[in-house]
């Protein structure tokens, strides 16, 4: 099958959720659809803790950075 050919009744069979059938949809999508269902290995998960720590640090403005901002544009 081929991803233009595919029809919304299929589309939503293979974003349901549940197994996917190797014969349900085109090669690629099937493959990406089940590698990201299946549950991490213990290996995938190490530094998880470190990598939200840093993307929530990330997120954070420097401690005063928002007031200098406010100043400036005042």
């Amino acid at each position: 099958m081929d991803a233009d050919q595919m029809d919304q009744e299929t589309a939503e069979r293979l974003l349901g959720g549940g197994p996917v059938d190797p014969s349900a949809g085109p090669r690629p999508l099937v493959l990406l659809l089940s590698a990201v269902r299946a549950a991490a290995r213990p290996a995938e998960l190490a530094g998880e803790g470190l990598a939200v720590q840093g993307f929530r640090s990330a997120r954070r403005p420097p401690r005063g950075e928002g007031d200098r901002a406010t100043l400036r544009d005042e």
